[in-house]
């Protein structure tokens, strides 16, 4: 081949290398890059509200579940058998001790009334005419007209007879009781419920049929049981200082949360702990006045444990409740989020004092509670400080059983 002819080979073997070479290198830039976009990406942090926790000399509430029941419940029963007649009240309504409630078909009752007064009458004439036997007999025995026999006679005649009034009194007396049991009258003041029997239905037929129900309204009892923790809580505050004569005012908190305005007492302990609960059945008495409050109503009772120094505070909603185990979230090294399990002690105005658990100078977070979980990397933003009133008047969150 002439050197006129190879010239252009050659050109174009050198083009088609360069091509190539720049090829490989464009792929291998791309694989490089690919490689580089496949590591894991840095996790973003999360952002939360965090803050100290508030140190304050606070009073410790403790709540606990109660029921409230009437201080007299009577059930008014049938005490004979018969046919209802008459009920003379309003269902619901209230009562005075001796109104009449129930009045049952008294026709029966009257006539057998009148059979023992009729019986009485002639035991105390046959009785009358004895004692004048007797008394004839006996002078005539003193005489010797009669014998000693004839004049035993006469005398056990008498009280035999003597027995038969005292029998027809006592018929007599019970068939005024069942008589009187024809008219059912109220035996308290209160309110009277609904009526389980109406008139025309036969009442009192092997059973005392139950008609009705009255409570008292005014005052109302609240029934609640208190740790045996809570007891001795309570006994150390009653015994400080001497002052035995201590009172530990309650306050009742209603279904819709509001405070029930009037204040109870503590009116009743019982006389030993329930050894399967762990627990003191305890009895609170509170004013009814206005018929607010009925038997049979749940409540929470709000009770003060003490006046703590140096309290520490969370609000409630930095705890993380699970299955009953209490812990907050903390900004630890680095920023990532620690869990630390907490004792709460009590509650005031929206927060929940710590028995155990913090110190001061933990970072709790507040907010974003539900957004992270220990090991997480977080964004801290300082949360807004909360000023604690001075007021004692504050309601807890979590309420005892």
């Amino acid at each position: 081949m002439r050197p006129t002819t190879l010239r252009p080979f050659l050109l174009y073997t050198v083009l088609v290398f360069c091509l190539a070479a720049t090829a490989l290198t464009g792929c291998s830039g791309q694989d490089a890059e690919k490689t580089q976009s496949a590591k894991p990406a840095e996790p973003v942090a999360v952002m939360v509200q965090a803050k100290a926790p508030v140190v304050a000399d606070v009073p410790v509430y403790a709540e606990y579940v109660g029921r409230l029941a009437a201080k007299e419940n009577v059930e008014i029963r049938a005490r004979l058998e018969g046919y209802l007649k008459e009920r003379n009240f309003t269902e619901g309504s209230i009562v005075k001790k001796g109104d009449l409630l129930f009045v049952i078909e008294p026709r029966q009752y009257q006539e057998n009334l009148q059979k023992a007064k009729a019986e009485l009458e002639r035991q105390n004439a046959l009785f009358a005419k004895a004692k004048v036997d007797l008394s004839r007999f006996e002078q005539l025995y003193k005489q010797q007209a009669v014998s000693r026999d004839e004049y035993d006679t006469r005398l056990t005649n008498q009280r035999e007879l003597s027995a038969n009034v005292d029998h027809a009194k006592a018929a007599v007396d019970a068939a005024e009781r069942d008589l009187s049991y024809t008219r059912i009258t109220a035996p308290i003041t209160g309110r009277i419920g609904k009526t389980y029997v109406n008139a025309g239905n036969l009442v009192g037929k092997g059973d005392n049929t139950l008609l009705a129900e009255i409570s008292t309204t005014d005052p109302m009892y609240v029934d609640f049981s208190i740790s045996e923790r809570d007891y001795l809580e309570f006994s150390k505050a009653r015994h400080a200082n001497g002052d035995k004569d201590r009172e530990f005012p309650l306050t009742l908190i209603l279904a819709d949360d509001s405070a029930y305005p009037l204040q109870g007492q503590a009116d009743m302990a019982d006389r030993a702990l329930d050894a399967k609960t762990g627990t003191l059945a305890v009895r609170g008495v509170f004013p009814n006045p206005q018929g607010l409050l009925k038997p049979g109503q749940f409540a929470k009772i709000r009770a003060l444990l003490e006046n703590r120094q140096g309290a520490i505070l969370v609000p409630q909603r930095a705890i993380v409740d699970v299955q009953g185990s209490k812990s907050v979230y903390v900004v630890g090294k680095d920023n990532r989020i620690e869990a630390k399990a907490v004792t709460i002690g009590g509650s005031k105005d929206g927060s929940f004092v710590i028995d155990a658990g913090l110190t001061p100078t933990d970072m709790v977070v507040v907010e974003g509670v539900s957004k992270v979980r220990p090991g997480a990397t977080v964004k801290v933003v300082t949360a807004p400080d909360a000023a604690v009133p001075a007021a004692p008047a504050a309601a807890p969150a979590a309420a005892k059983q």
